[in-house]
């Protein structure tokens, strides 16, 4: 595969599920669940994929709540894709990797599906970064986190 485009949608190989053997990363369903290309750290090379979800109504619910409690929302985002369809930026289950675990990108009528609204981009950009800078550094901030430093040594990425 070459050079994955940031704003696009690749899905994963099942390998990379089978051998990072993680409870809490989200269904490959059999490379049919597509993940957001968001971030490449520049620090070791590393890709950071979000989960998408077609279940939006659900992550609508959670935003919404969190709003009501004075909660910030930088786990999730909702935002239109491929023909007018929203989905569901879970990027609270964003996770690290390698291209060698890249299936093929997402693609809709011969072109690749990406993110092309620049506010979206930007927004889920902005709420990755915090996330993986948690992430990275091992704070647990929910109980089904995924965990990313074990993810990151299975890599051979983690001093």
């Amino acid at each position: 595969m070459r050079q994955l485009k940031k704003g696009g949608m690749y899905f994963i190989k099942d390998e990379f599920f089978e051998l990072m053997n993680d409870p809490y990363l989200k269904s490959n369903k059999h490379c049919k669940r597509p993940h957001y290309y968001c971030l490449q750290d520049q620090e070791d090379g590393i890709y950071w994929m979000i989960p998408l979800s077609s279940r939006v109504e659900k992550y609508r619910r959670i935003i919404q709540k969190r709003e009501e409690e004075g909660k910030p929302c930088d786990i999730l985002h909702i935002a239109m894709i491929k023909d007018n369809e929203e989905s569901a930026f879970l990027i609270q289950d964003m996770f690290p990797i390698t291209k060698q675990y890249i299936y093929r990108p997402y693609t809709f009528k011969g072109k690749l599906v990406e993110l092309t609204n620049d506010i979206d981009v930007e927004q889920i950009e902005q709420k990755a970064r915090v996330i993986m800078e948690l992430l990275k550094d091992g704070v647990r901030y929910m109980p089904t986190q995924i965990d990313v430093i074990a993810i990151l040594e299975k890599l051979n990425v983690r001093q």
